[in-house]
């Protein structure tokens, strides 16, 4: 079985992962779109790709020694390629153009399935290519988050969901939030368990995962709650006026970071509004207790398997899928989404340094049994309906 596997820059993270389970099972092609937007995304680091052509190789893209960290996870997929995006626009007449140009290359691997890592706009233009093929699509945000609505999300959608053959999710709050809500969609539905970001490893620094820090780390946008941990903070300052929060993003959709708080108590906290790259970022969870998730909605968290992978515990609003990767008092703690909760919960976790308790129990790296759960499910996602 042949399959051309689109994926972008910004899901790196998490598809390294997904593909060990399957790499060995089929003859995998994997085609990494990568953007202005997404040349500094999550573990990549990219100057520029102003020189670069259309399609590029991985060495050239990242570098000698970036693709080196990457290359294990690549070890057994046919071929790895980037797919560069020059253009601002995610659709237009080149994006079409491109599309087209790359749906020729494809035609040329004679593939069976292709598998979308979430149809991104500007491979509308690889419909007529693919129509025909076994149509496979990982759903990452069935429904948009809180505040971060957008048709351009809806556009490939309307396009491919109909020619869709199997759509596959990072959880099963993610599969029954899709089946909700697109009630005519009659294609089988299929999970494959999130895992720890592994490749975070290659950055850590500190033998003694000791911290002193409270971290909220991740992009800023409304459905992550980041109000409802400002207004916690005063709360556990009662009791714990020498402990120290970290909120570290850069800010999407407009979002603006309370300050009133802050400003409260400015020797208790720090924020920093940009992009953070590996290094920095690893740095930042080397140096903190425990990681804050206080969402208002999440289908699965890239932010929670950095963290784990961290060998951090997690305290997240018991929300989303969230209670499917956290066991409250075992390898986690959950607390409801309000600023009460969420403070309780951080006060038990600093009690007698209970958390260290917690860390114990937290796993960082995937199973044998979760990669060969990963190869079923895709491998059933990819057999046509007879």
């Amino acid at each position: 079985m042949v399959v051309a596997y689109y994926t972008s820059a910004n899901f790196i993270d998490s598809f390294i992962e997904v593909i060990q389970g399957i790499k060995e099972k089929v003859t995998l092609h994997v085609f990494i779109e990568i953007s202005n937007h997404s040349k500094n995304a999550t573990f990549i680091n990219v100057d520029s790709i102003d020189e670069m052509e259309f399609i590029e190789s991985p060495e050239r893209i990242l570098g000698k020694q970036q693709w080196e960290l990457f290359k294990p996870y690549f070890e057994g997929v046919s071929s790895v390629h980037f797919i560069v995006q020059k253009n601002k626009k995610t659709f237009s007449l080149k994006s079409l153009s491109n599309a087209i140009k790359l749906g020729k290359y494809i035609k040329k691997l004679k593939i069976d399935v292709f598998h979308f890592d979430t149809i991104l706009p500007r491979a509308i233009g690889l419909y007529p290519f693919i129509k025909n093929k076994q149509i496979v699509v990982t759903e990452h945000d069935p429904i948009a988050h809180s505040g971060e609505e957008s048709w351009k999300k809806q556009l490939p959608r309307l396009i491919f969901h109909k020619n869709t053959n199997a759509f596959v999710f990072y959880s099963k709050f993610a599969e029954s939030q899709f089946i909700g809500h697109y009630k005519n969609n009659n294609a089988p539905t299929f999970v494959v368990p999130f895992q720890p970001f592994s490749f975070i490893k290659n950055y850590f620094q500190q033998q003694n995962n000791e911290g002193n820090t409270i971290l909220f780390f991740g992009r800023l946008s409304y459905y992550k709650g980041i109000d409802i941990l400002l207004n916690a903070i005063p709360l556990v300052l009662e009791k714990y006026p020498e402990e120290k929060f970290v909120i570290a993003g850069k800010p999407s959709f407009g979002y603006e970071v309370d300050n009133n708080v802050i400003n409260k108590f400015p020797n208790n906290f720090k924020v920093i509004t940009s992009f953070l790259n590996n290094n920095d970022l690893v740095k930042l969870i080397e140096e903190s207790k425990f990681v804050i998730c206080p969402y208002r909605d999440a289908t699965q968290s890239g932010v929670l398997m950095t963290a784990f992978a961290a060998k951090k515990m997690v305290i997240a609003t018991n929300v989303g899928s969230f209670p499917e990767f956290i066991i409250n008092d075992v390898n986690g703690l959950l607390s409801m989404p309000d600023s009460k909760s969420l403070a309780e919960k951080i006060i038990l976790a600093l009690d007698n340094g209970y958390y260290k308790t917690i860390q114990n129990n937290v796993k960082s790296q995937s199973t044998d049994e979760n990669n060969i759960e990963i190869a079923n499910q895709l491998l059933l996602a990819y057999q046509p309906i007879k």
